[in-house]
Formats: C-alpha cells, sequence, structure tokens
C-alpha cells in the first residue's frame, strides 16, 4: 500500500491522519502475542539524515509511518512502568503489548519524536547518557536537557539509565585494543598495567550509583533500570546492577520477552532497509 496517501499535517510536519488508519489495508489485525511484550529500539531520528547520519539514525517520516502502523494493526504501546510490573508478576498486559525504547538521550527525542508519540498517546522511554546531561557543553550529536525530559514526564515520557560515562569504548591492552569499558578491565597506561578486579569492581559500581543517584535528584525515579552501552554486559556487572539496586536491564539481543525475563529483548525499529509495513510483520510474528 501507498502511505503517502491520505497525510495530512501535523506542526508543519505530515502526518498520517486517522481516516488514513481506519481505510488502510492492514490485514490481520487480531491477537499475534498474548501474555508477552514486544520491545523496539531507536537511538536518533531526524527529519533528513544524510552522510554517517544516515547509518544510525531514523528518518522521522519513517518513524511517524511505524507509530500509525502500530495503531492500524492493534498493537498496544505500554509505559515502562506497565513492563517493570509485568516481568516482575505484579501485573498483566494487554493483548500485542509493545514498549517504545530510545538509547543516548538525543535532543531529537524532544524535538523530533515527543510530538508524535504525544499525537498518538504513546508513552516511551529514553535510556540517557547522564554525564552528557549534567555536561551540555560537551561536544557530539545534541542531548536533551534535564528541563526537556521533565517537560515530557507528564506526557508518559521515561528516563533512565545508559551508564553515568561508561557509553565508550577504551584500551584494554598494551598494544591498543579497544572494548567497551562497562565490561573489560581497563589498561592503565601510566602504570602500564590492567585494573584489577576490586577496581574494576568499583568502577562499575561507582559509575552505575551516579547514574541512579542523578536520575533520582532531578527526574524523581524510583525504579533502577539500564539498557546496557552496545548491549555489552558480563555477569560481573549483573551482580552490581543488584547492589545498586537496578532491577531490570536491556540487551540488543532480538526475541519477545515473557514473565521473569529481567534481562530483555529488543528489536531493532531502525534496521536499515527494513520498511515500516516489514517490520510490522516482523512483530507479528515473534512468537510463532
Amino acid at each position: 500500500m501507498n502511505l503517502s496517501s491520505g497525510i495530512e499535517m501535523m506542526n508543519g510536519e505530515p502526518m498520517v491522519s486517522p481516516s488514513f488508519l481506519e481505510s488502510a489495508d492492514t490485514g490481520n489485525t487480531g491477537v499475534y502475542f498474548s501474555d508477552q511484550v514486544v520491545v523496539l529500539m531507536y537511538h536518533d531520528v531526524m527529519a533528513n539524515p544524510d552522510g554517517s547520519d544516515a547509518e544510525s539514525a531514523l528518518p522521522i517520516q519513517q518513524f511517524k509511518e511505524q507509530m500509525a502502523l502500530l495503531k492500524a494493526n492493534g498493537f498496544q504501546v505500554i509505559s515502562i512502568a506497565q513492563y517493570a510490573d509485568f516481568i516482575n508478576n505484579k501485573g498483566e498486559v494487554p493483548n500485542n503489548a509493545v514498549l517504545l525504547t530510545f538509547d543516548d538521550g538525543y535532543e531529537s527525542f524532544y524535538t523530533e519524536v515527543f510530538p508524535v508519540l504525544k499525537h498518538y498517546g504513546y508513552p516511551a522511554v529514553n535510556f540517557v547518557i547522564v554525564s552528557d546531561i549534567d555536561n551540555p557543553a560537551k561536544k557530539g550529536i545534541p542531548k536533551m536537557t534535564w528541563d526537556q525530559m521533565r517537560e515530557m514526564q507528564p506526557f508518559g515520557m521515561s528516563f533512565y539509565n545508559h551508564t553515568y560515562d561508561s557509553h565508550r569504548y577504551g584500551v584494554m591492552r598494551a598494544d591498543g585494543l579497544t572494548k567497551p569499558v562497562l565490561t573489560r578491565h581497563q589498561y592503565l597506561k601510566e602504570e602500564d598495567r590492567v585494573e584489577t578486579d576490586e577496581e574494576y569492581h568499583t568502577r562499575i559500581k561507582t559509575d552505575l550509583e551516579k547514574a541512579e543517584r542523578r536520575l533520582a535528584e532531578e527526574l524523581g525515579n524510583t525504579r533502577g533500570i539500564i539498557a546496557f552501552p552496545y548491549g555489552a554486559y558480563n555477569d560481573e556487572v549483573l551482580d552490581i546492577l543488584h547492589e545498586v539496586g537496578v532491577t531490570l536491564s536491556f540487551t540488543v539481543k532480538e526475541g519477545i520477552n515473557d514473565r521473569g525475563q529481567t534481562n530483555g529483548f529488543r528489536i531493532n525499529g531502525a534496521k536499515a532497509g527494513e520498511s515500516a509495513v516489514q517490520l510490522m510483520e516482523k512483530l507479528k510474528a515473534l512468537s510463532q
């Protein structure tokens, strides 16, 4: 079908109209899965990604098409609070439940994504690199501010841990090999040695504790939830999560989430070359 038909404008941008949703041929809108949750993962969303941005950023028009098709196909978007209660066997979720997650805290979540989510009444969660929010002058892709996050909270937007300052690669060996710093002992060049187990544990625990403290101070968070940078974790990181009160985590592994799945699977909603319609079909087939 041609998604360009039935488009109306919202805040100066094209938006799929309700009449289009009612008339679109979306196929079966029955129950695809029950007592399970699909988690979609996004990063940056831009009006017109080009160059290097095109490799990681989803065009906003494609995101709008996805959100329209979630509604048209009978998917039910839930909040992170509903998801947490479900995973911990304290609550129910509707059939075809979907959780929308975003990583890295990009400002585009506020400028591009939030108006779309608000239009549909969809909640979402963004996992922010807390040091970037605390240091807005830091170079790189612009990130949200604490004020912007507080503005969005009443509309169902939540913000959780993507580490304080461990979303990066670091040197792990004298030969310069780099790996994600959350999961590997770092090489201390000045001392020509690798971190001890105790130093590694202390570094990771301190980082996660600081992120949790800042999120609570600025946003009033009472739950501890994290998305692992690059999806990387190990057994010790999982142990440290318990020490700092983080009860839920997310990887980048594909799958569907059942009760008790405290280390959650996610589906990349911005996969290169995959249309909005193809994404819907993938979601429908996950539980088969």
